[in-house]
């Protein structure tokens, strides 16, 4: 017993010479990034085959997931950096995305920035969406379309007490669709139709910051356009006996609809801030002077619900004004 405490003494007190381990101060492995010139680059990419095999219901599957086969850039990273802080035209770039290539979610972003001068910021994404639509109109509702949207925002002198700002968005749905129209007789069955979505939204915006005096002022000016010319067409001759009501005799031979909406919304938006030790000051304007305008232009023609021969025309066209103003004053007291 002795003896074994004597050799557990003897250890403990050898233990404070043993050399410490810390990090060496010998650098390991290459420096980040490759240096070219005052800028210093990294740059990375996966890239890969996505293949999908489906059991069950493939509208189902479609419509909550969507990854198909084929060949896309998973992923990818790209960083050009200013060494000193002091590029010619540019201090950093960043590009980073996802999916390109054939998944249905795919994104790009982009920020292109110099110190003291400007920031560029740009994001991108598309969304293949599917919707079999099985419960909507005994299944006769279909739509796979594709949005894709877009921002752009430019940022002028982002570290003064005044600051320019300036900017674009972009907001596209296309691609087929099935719909369903109800033709020559109010009472008929609802027979399908053949539709090429088309819509579109635009934003630009000019605006400015000021800070002066302890006070947060923005004001930005827009201007946004939708327009929606969607084309209707009759898919050959359908009946409604085909579509499962056998006691209606509806038969559509021939059907055309367009049906155009163009808007646009000019407005204004304003912000002013101010937070005191004593008092608080949040004020908040907006206004939109929206205008619409549209027209409908539709013909049907094929046999009605009692089997005679039925044609129909609709002409039908309009415009609409709706300026809309909000604002809200607060004043904050901190005794």
């Amino acid at each position: 017993m002795k003896t074994r405490f004597w050799i557990f003494f003897a250890a403990t007190v050898a233990l404070p010479a043993q050399q410490v381990a810390a990090p060496t101060p010998e650098t390991v492995g290459t420096a980040r990034g490759e240096n070219h010139g005052s800028y210093n680059v990294t740059n990375s990419f996966e890239t890969g085959y996505r293949f999908s095999l489906v059991g069950g219901d493939l509208g189902e599957y479609r419509s909550d997931v969507n990854y198909r086969n084929g060949l896309r850039l998973l992923g990818s990273s790209l960083s050009i950096d200013s060494k000193d802080g002091h590029g010619h035209y540019f201090d950093q770039i960043l590009l980073n995305t996802m999916g390109l290539g054939n998944d249905p979610y795919q994104s790009a972003t982009l920020r292109i920035q110099k110190n003291g001068l400007y920031r560029y910021d740009m994001t991108w994404r598309l969304n293949d969406y599917y919707n079999p639509g099985l419960t909507v109109a005994g299944g006769l509702h279909l739509m796979d379309t594709v949005r894709r949207t877009l921002d752009q925002d430019l940022l002028l002198f982002p570290q003064s007490a005044f600051r320019l700002r300036a900017g674009y968005s972009r907001n596209t749905q296309d691609g087929p669709t099935l719909s369903t129209t109800q033709q020559l007789d109010s009472s008929s069955t609802g027979l399908p139709v053949f539709a090429d979505l088309r819509r579109q939204w635009n934003e630009y915006r000019l605006g400015a910051d000021v800070d002066v005096a302890g006070f947060k002022l923005t004001v930005l000016r827009r201007w946004d356009f939708f327009k929606e010319d969607t084309p209707y067409s009759a898919l050959g001759v359908v009946s409604a006996v085909s579509v499962g009501s056998a006691n209606d005799p509806t038969v559509l031979q021939q059907f055309t609809r367009s049906a155009p909406v163009h808007g646009r919304n000019p407005g204004w938006l304003g912000n002013l801030m101010a937070n005191r030790k004593r008092w608080a000051v949040n004020a908040r304007f907006s206004y939109t002077d929206g205008h619409n305008d549209f027209a409908l232009n539709e013909f049907a023609g094929g046999l009605g619900r009692f089997g005679g021969a039925a044609n129909q025309q609709v002409l039908v066209q309009g415009n609409a004004d709706r300026p809309m103003v909000a604002g809200d004053f607060n004043f904050s007291a901190q005794p």
